[in-house]
């Protein structure tokens, strides 16, 4: 729907199902809209499972650690992609 309506770019915070989820994984690379994984707090310092992003792997950028003040620094990302 992202694409269809020419949104400029998603920020997703997919929750746990950044580490589990493949089908939002080749749900973003079948789109060429790009997203920007959002976290509130940073999963490289949480429990090992959370190191792995599926949605990271095809994400143009991650920001994470900065509570919700994460959605703000992804939305001053935006007009440099």
């Amino acid at each position: 729907e992202a694409q269809a309506e020419g949104v400029r770019v998603v920020l997703l915070n997919a929750g746990a199902y950044t580490h589990t989820s493949i089908a939002l994984h080749d749900a973003i690379k079948a789109i060429r809209t790009p997203v920007i994984e959002v976290h509130l707090s940073d999963p490289m310092q949480r429990e090992p499972f959370r190191h792995i992003s599926y949605v990271g792997m095809v994400a143009v950028d991650c920001v994470s650690g900065h509570g919700a003040k994460s959605y703000l620094i992804a939305l001053e990302k935006v007009p440099n992609l």
